[in-house]
């Protein structure tokens, strides 16, 4: 079998998109370190050109619903507020919440938790009486949260014996306003490309990663146990590929950089592997003004180098793209290409 020369590659190129507009993505299956902490798109490629980057909205609150105490009894006040819910923004004017229940016992408490849905409606989901608990759907501790509905506090309400019915005016210590569901906690990582089976046990297409993961907290009943997590909504753009006609003499680099680095009471330096890293480079003919060049050049693509172009195995990796042209007064017009690889280049099997 004959070796193979650099008349048998071919270099893509990313010279379009497929535009993905805001749409709900699903957690991966496996590991199980990974279920609620990475979402699948349905794009192989998320484009990274700088005017295409994909937006992420966890469904959350961006905004407001701060809860206080009420002026009358048993009723809190909660400030206007916006979130996100389903992908969509929705604002929410301030209304006062009453009928907060009390327990009947003493010495124990009964929490109640303020959500809002899609309507913009702040609902009351009331957990059991009992001794304080941290355990959600147990006696004394917070609820389960209604199946999307979004979280903006909860209401620890203490037994109170001052009336027959136990009301009263609800205090700060009893409001809990911090713990809402936010739309930007866990924060989120765009992974461009996840790898595939080659490289890595990975989704084989784009990924929204979150910091955490997102805990099953919802459920259609107060006692669980949870079947729902919040959602993840995106939108993107799909990278779409050409070849580049004329080119030659490609090459690149895969690398992967360092830190070096020194701490309090460390004796030497440590060095440190970090993010993978490439680079390319290579070489193209041209005649024309408006060409393939002058559209991907100073923007960062895709690139797919295939070592045999009757095959479906090549490397694959997302770059800036550089481009000198040459007009030589007895030669052959060429531009001289240059790739600087931001993050890992893929060894892909189809």
């Amino acid at each position: 079998m004959a070796r193979k020369t650099g008349k048998d590659t071919k270099i893509e190129v990313e010279v379009g998109t497929v535009f993905y507009p805001f749409n709900e993505l699903t957690t991966v299956s496996s590991p199980v370190a990974d279920v609620g902490k990475k979402f699948a798109t349905s794009a192989t490629y998320i484009s990274d050109q700088e005017d295409l980057q994909p937006q992420v909205r966890l469904d959350g609150v961006i905004t407001g619903f701060v809860i206080t105490p009420g002026s009358s009894n048993n009723q809190v006040q909660v400030s206007a507020g916006e979130l996100y819910l389903a992908g969509v923004s929705i604002s929410v004017t301030a209304v006062d919440v009453d009928d907060i229940i009390r327990p009947l016992v003493s010495g124990q408490v009964r929490v109640t938790a303020l959500t809002v849905d899609s309507s913009g409606n702040i609902n009351k989901t009331r957990g059991t009486e009992g001794s304080t608990s941290a355990t959600r759907g147990a006696a004394g501790g917070p609820p389960f949260l209604p199946i999307n509905e979004i979280l903006i506090g909860y209401i620890t309400a203490s037994y109170y014996q001052g009336s027959a019915s136990g009301a009263t005016t609800i205090t700060t210590a009893e409001i809990n306003s911090e713990s809402k569901e936010r739309s930007f906690i866990p924060s989120a990582k765009i992974i461009y490309h996840d790898g595939d089976s080659n490289n890595y046990a990975g989704e084989n297409v784009g990924v929204v990663e979150l910091g955490t993961v997102l805990p099953l907290i919802h459920a259609a009943v107060v006692a669980g146990p949870g079947t729902n997590r919040r959602r993840v909504y995106a939108q993107y753009h799909d990278a779409e590929f050409e070849e580049i006609p004329d080119s030659k003499d490609y090459s690149f680099n895969d690398d992967i950089g360092t830190v070096k680095s020194k701490a309090y009471q460390d004796l030497a330096e440590e060095t440190s592997l970090t993010t993978p890293m490439w680079s390319g480079a290579g070489s193209n003919y041209w005649e024309d003004i408006d060409d393939l060049l002058e559209l991907i050049k100073n923007t960062k693509r895709w690139v797919k180098f295939y070592p045999d172009k009757d095959e479906t195995a090549h490397k694959s990796g997302r770059a800036v793209i550089k481009v000198s042209k040459t007009m030589p007064l007895e030669d052959t017009m060429s531009a001289s290409i240059t790739l600087e690889g931001s993050g890992q280049l893929y060894k892909k099997a189809s």
